[in-house]
């Protein structure tokens, strides 16, 4: 029997247990979204600077929505930079959040409204807007907009060629005096996207310095030549893309005054500019049908032509090679080669183009049989190009080439003569009883002995299929889910990108190019932390990562600092030993960075 304390003990359990469980019931029923569903867009900051960016933010809240479709304001380049999400537990309520965020470029100053914007979400639609202030630059009191500050311009030295004939591009970036870029320039769009030979090379020619309007301007050149397969009128406009550096005095201190070491920690910042173009056509004119002559072979240019043979004593039946020299300036990719005039006296083979070491010619090889001694020469061959100089139609002419072609003495021929029989062999059949041998099999096997179709590699080969389909829908779901969340897609680009620019680093240390190398590096930490930690190229700072990596503060610092100050303070002789055990200390502080876990 249980006595009075065994019963008192088991009824002080399930109070307990009661108790426990009523409580933890009230928590998670506490915890359950109370609030109402809402959308809000907000611009932050709402005061920026001309050479400025801000961001724009849709945070759905309690609900999820969809990427918004902001419409179009003049004056502001509005670029989706991706989504988050966010949840919160305050006073036993949870909230959650959806945040699609956008960066806002300013072209010009003023006042803008973006919006209205509609949102739907589950549940409801909302109408949402938004403002942002653009002021002047500090350090400019006149510019109103990017381009009093920034432009590009693009010109030819060659406004109507001819087909095939290469011109020249020059498209020169105007930067205001005192407006600090970090000299990287790349081309968006702007160029025709057919009719052009080959992608246009741009190469950064010379700077120098322009005055406009009072105001002096760094004018950096970049060149190229272009070449057309097609007559007609092509347009160029191409958008230049350069990162401005702004220096930031609203950082944490570093304990120094001097604003030279405060910008190496941190308190600069790049912001990427696209600026805008003139249009510049280009008028293509087409080689003309009057007066072709018919050794006209496609030339276009000023070209030399030269022809040599060999031997020159041969036998009837020997080859001769004849060698045809174009040099010049032009299409020398497009010419065919010369036709050499067709006789019985001679077999032509067709002509083949000979590997060169010299720029600007190019060499085809024809091989001439003789058939008789009759023959004294190789005619003239003659090569027909169209100067774009003179706008006519030129044929320079080599030739005829004197040769000394000997008999072959005559032999005998042995015809052999072929008689049908007319004799027929029959074939008799000698009776039933003959049983024609097989040759013994190279295999033996037994009758009993199981077939292909029942062994057991084939019964494992059926389930080859159902795993090849596991293994694609793998696949399809990673992809999926990369093409969904573009943190992750990024995150999983960072190794790939800085082993690219380590790779180049490498490559300008072994060509002691001391200029790539520093640049290799900071490309190497620009694209690495951008692609890790989901930031725009103009977001990646100092700052930025040491707030999502605070493990790797000391390494970190050392990193960036060294690599900035090389960067624009680079002195001829550095240390190769000091550059080695640099590039050593970026691979292994991005190694430290790629085992850390956010």
């Amino acid at each position: 029997m249980m006595n009075f304390e065994e019963i008192q003990i088991g009824w002080l359990d399930r109070k307990v247990r009661y108790w426990t469980f009523l409580i933890l019931y009230s928590l998670f029923a506490s915890a359950v979204p109370a609030l109402a569903a809402d959308v809000k867009m907000s611009i932050e900051p709402q005061l920026i600077s001309l050479l400025d960016r801000a961001v724009l933010k849709i945070e759905f809240i309690n609900t999820k929505g969809d990427t918004v479709d902001i419409p179009e304001v003049d004056g502001l380049r509005i670029q989706y930079q991706g989504q988050s999400s966010e949840t919160r537990i305050i006073n036993l309520k949870r909230s959650s959040k959806v945040i699609h965020k956008y960066l806002v470029t300013p072209s010009r100053i003023g006042d803008f409204t973006v919006g209205p914007v509609n949102c739907s979400y589950k549940g409801g639609q909302k109408e949402v807007t938004a403002q942002l202030r653009v002021i002047k630059p500090e350090d400019d009191k006149q510019a109103q907009q990017i381009s009093e500050i920034m432009f590009s311009k693009i010109s030819t030295d060659h406004a109507a060629p001819y087909v095939h004939e290469s011109f020249g591009l020059d498209l020169k970036v105007y930067i205001r005096d005192g407006v600090q870029i970090d000299g990287n320039f790349s081309l968006r769009g702007g160029i025709p996207e057919s009719g052009l030979e080959g992608d246009l090379k741009w190469d950064v020619t010379h700077k120098e310095q322009e005055e406009r309007n009072g105001v002096i301007f760094n004018v950096y050149t970049l060149r190229t030549s272009a070449k057309t397969l097609t007559a007609g009128t092509f347009s160029f406009r191409p958008q230049v893309q350069l990162n401005v550096v702004i220096p930031r005095q609203d950082r944490r201190p570093y304990g120094l005054d001097d604003p030279f070491f405060g910008d190496f920690f941190g308190r600069q910042e790049t912001r990427p500019i696209v600026l805008d173009c003139n249009t510049l056509k280009v008028t293509v004119q087409p080689i003309p049908l009057e007066l072709r002559p018919d050794s006209f072979t496609g030339g276009v240019g000023t070209f030399g032509f030269n022809v040599s043979i060999g031997p020159k004593q041969v036998k009837a039946g020997e080859p001769v090679t004849v060698k045809m020299r174009i040099f010049g300036r032009g299409n020398l990719s497009q010419i065919t080669p010369p036709t050499i005039e067709a006789s019985h006296d001679f077999k032509l083979y067709e002509a083949r183009i000979l590997s060169s070491k010299t720029p600007n010619e190019v060499i085809f090889e024809q091989v001439i049989i003789p058939t008789s001694d009759s023959v004294t020469n190789i005619p003239a061959i003659a090569f027909s190009y169209f100067n774009t100089k003179t706008a006519d139609f030129r044929t320079l002419t080599e030739g005829p080439f004197p040769i000394e072609v000997e008999a072959v003495p005559q032999q005998a021929a042995q015809v052999i003569a072929t008689i049908p029989s007319s004799f027929r062999q029959e074939t008799k059949i000698l009776g039933r009883d003959i049983v024609y041998l097989k040759s013994i099999p190279k295999k033996w096997k037994t009758i009993n002995s199981l077939a292909w179709h029942r062994t057991n590699p084939f019964y494992i080969s059926l389930a080859f299929p159902a795993l090849f389909l596991l293994v694609m829908a793998s696949i399809s779901a990673n992809r999926n889910a990369l093409a969904n969340d573009v943190a992750r897609a990024r995150r999983q680009k960072a190794p790939k990108a800085a082993r690219k620019n380590l790779q180049r680093a490498e490559q300008a240390l072994r060509k002691k190019d001391e200029a790539a190398f520093y640049e290799a590096l900071w490309d190497t930490l620009v694209d690495y932390f951008g692609h890790r930690l989901n930031l725009a190229p103009g977001e990646v700072s100092l700052s930025a990562v040491l707030a999502r990596l605070p493990q790797q503060i000391e390494a970190l610092e050392a990193l960036f600092t060294t690599i900035e100050q090389r960067r624009y303070g680079i002195q001829s002789g550095d240390n190769k030993t000091d550059m080695k055990n640099l590039l050593k200390q970026t691979t292994a502080t991005l190694r430290q960075c790629e085992r850390i876990k956010r």
